[in-house]
């Protein structure tokens, strides 16, 4: 009987599964910025057909042709967050039977367009009155 747990259990963990996991990364731009990017990075640079997409709650979802048979769906969703003590966007990647490693690759490739075309992230703003001797009098 332990046998056939063991034999169970070892065959279970050897099947195929698909890939769940999400892919995300915080950036400094703003979040109207992103969407239109994101939209077009889908369409245009991965040639992705665009299923649904809402500007309001900052999502595109999408399919992409593998091959004349199959299809594979994913999700960008965007968030507002704080990075780096300013407002900016949390960026997140959900792609259907994909492995995480094409999740990453996705989100890196969306990060470097962006930096293309609206080039690098406003710094933080500085604190207003902030003293110049470190604050020791």
């Amino acid at each position: 009987m332990a046998r056939l747990a063991l034999l169970l259990a070892c065959a279970a963990a050897l099947a195929p599964r698909s890939a769940a996991a999400r892919a995300t990364m915080d950036l400094g731009y703003r979040l109207d910025e992103v969407f239109s990017v994101a939209q077009r990075f889908v369409r245009v640079d991965r040639g992705c057909k665009i299923t649904d997409k809402d500007a309001d709650a900052a999502y595109v979802m999408f399919e992409c042709s593998v091959d004349e048979k199959h299809s594979s769906r994913g999700a960008l969703e965007i968030f507002r967050a704080q990075v780096r003590g300013h407002d900016g966007v949390r960026i997140q990647v959900t792609l259907a039977d994909e492995p995480h490693g094409a999740e990453l690759r996705l989100v890196e490739l969306l990060e470097r367009k962006l930096r293309e075309e609206r080039g690098a992230p406003a710094p933080p703003p500085r604190a207003p009155n902030a003293p110049t001797d470190g604050g020791v009098r």
